[in-house]
């Protein structure tokens, strides 16, 4: 009888310990998360769907986000919170998905009640400032936890409810930037809680992602928020992550008049887009692009006039020149073969390749971000006599035009502000360039599965952060082995510098 009382007593008394195991207090309240397994069998516990702002729904639309109000009792951190309304065309996807409210992020920790605190990275997604989320589906922590880190990953407002602007002091632009500061503050006051070191924040990210690190480095708005860097295949000098003067106002009443607004103010077009569904002025970003899906991001990072709350008002290079920026240990690097973004996607239709063949001097502007330029019809010329000599664009120059995206959008900006920053600092400046082309690509998703087209864009992320882009993945032994290269680099960056 006395065995028979005691069992349920202990197994009452391991259950309740397991559910304290579980459990954060943060400042705002009480989280309860569930364990999870890495794919090294590492036991750690996630939570997700952790609101850091108030939803940025009603009035709130365009406006800088503020941050989440403490709530009452214990908050379900068990499942993912929505993702920004969007429709991501960089993977075909044809449905506009996702809820204003938001601004939500994930923490997924191996070890809660520690006495030392662990090395924390902050991985910010890409998507081109109009797509993706911090989803685990997406940026999962299966491969990265099983080093001894603690990783955090965050949404933030994307297309126009994020980046539009009209560049006056009603409407300056830059909340999805804005909304990835309050993130990081978030972060920097309630890490430690999860087992985080909060003088040991790594910011990271792909692509946008990675132009938005630069950003943040830039930015007075995030000073002290951050320990080291990495920007993986993105910066903020490259010409796609900031706009052109006068780009940004154009696109916003190129929107309002699309959504039937009128465009004689900043506050007529603001009253009427605030009362227009998300998900429209989503529909919308399809009627700024003429070919594939260029000119991309209509709705980017914007130079701000100096007010207070600016993220960013003078030009990247600029601030950069000028010695006033995050001074901390710096990573940044490409694939070998990023265009393969665009080309995978371009190949997939051929109608596209004749049309860039024929109409090359028009179409290479626009994908290739120069169509600011007077001179842009003669560069062209230039361009394709250096990469296709007196060549026709076909199914013989995939390599081709691969490189002529590679080199202006990503090799090009990176490698040369990487020599840049490395003059004006006195931290460690790293450069990488990833060529690893695994058992698997991001080109097989983007569009053309048959063709290698090498170590494209996010394909240095299939080692780093476990997705579900891969039905049936099996890793080989050597892709097994670049996931412990790249985290092992990736820690020991986060933990050293």
């Amino acid at each position: 009888r006395i065995l028979t009382v005691v069992l349920p007593l202990l197994f009452a008394q391991t259950v309740y310990l397991k559910e304290l195991l579980l459990k954060v207090r943060v400042k705002q309240g009480e989280l309860r998360g569930t364990e999870k397994r890495t794919w090294g069998s590492r036991s750690y516990v996630a939570f997700y769907g952790i609101p850091y702002a108030e939803p940025p729904v009603g009035n709130r639309r365009f406006q800088a986000a503020v941050p989440a109000k403490a709530w009452n009792g214990v908050l379900n951190a068990t499942t993912p919170g929505h993702i920004c309304p969007q429709r991501d065309m960089f993977i075909n996807d044809v449905t506009i998905r996702g809820n204003e409210n938001c601004l939500f992020l994930n923490v997924y920790t191996p070890k809660i009640n520690s006495q030392q605190l662990l090395p924390v990275i902050v991985y910010i997604h890409g998507g081109g400032f109009m797509a993706d989320s911090g989803d685990p589906r997406l940026y999962g922590p299966d491969i990265l936890l099983d080093k001894d880190l603690v990783y955090v990953t965050m949404n933030y407002r994307i297309g126009a409810l994020g980046f539009l602007s009209l560049e006056d002091d009603v409407l300056p632009g830059n909340n999805g930037l804005k909304d990835q500061n309050l993130a990081l503050r978030w972060v920097k006051e309630n890490i430690a809680a999860f087992g985080g070191n909060p003088s040991k924040i790594t910011i990271f990210g792909n692509s946008a992602g990675g132009a938005s690190v630069y950003h943040h480095i830039l930015s007075p708005l995030s000073k002290g928020l951050f320990h080291g860097a990495i920007s993986s295949s993105g910066i903020a000098t490259a010409t796609w992550a900031v706009a052109q003067k006068g780009e940004a106002k154009r696109n916003a009443q190129r929107l309002a008049k699309f959504l039937n607004c009128p465009t004689s103010s900043t506050h007529s077009i603001l009253k009427c887009l605030l009362k227009i569904d998300a998900l429209d002025i989503v529909e919308q970003n399809d009627k700024f692009m003429e070919f594939n899906y260029d000119p991309a991001i209509p709705h980017k990072p914007v130079i701000e006039r100096d007010h207070a709350g600016a993220f960013l008002s003078a030009h990247p290079v600029d601030i950069l020149k000028s010695g006033i920026f995050a001074h901390v240990p710096y990573m940044n690097g490409i694939t070998t073969d990023d265009g393969g973004l665009k080309s995978a996607s371009i190949y997939n239709n051929y109608s596209l390749v004749e049309r860039l063949d024929k109409d090359f001097d028009h179409i290479a502007p626009m994908v290739l971000h120069y169509d600011h330029l007077p001179s842009s019809q003669e560069l062209s010329r230039t361009i394709r006599k250096f990469y296709f000599q007196d060549r026709s664009i076909d199914n013989n120059t995939k390599a081709e035009v691969t490189n002529i995206v590679t080199d202006p959008l990503f090799y090009y900006p990176q490698r040369v502000t990487s020599l840049l920053h490395s003059k004006y600092t006195k931290l460690p400046v790293y450069f990488y360039l990833f060529g690893y082309r695994g058992s698997v690509s991001m080109s097989q998703i983007i569009g053309d599965p048959e063709h290698d087209y090498g170590a494209i864009h996010g394909d240095d992320l299939t080692y780093l952060l476990s997705n579900t882009f891969y039905k049936g993945y099996n890793p080989t032994e050597s892709d097994l082995k670049m996931n412990d290269i790249m985290t092992t680099l990736w820690y020991n960056f986060a933990n050293t510098g």
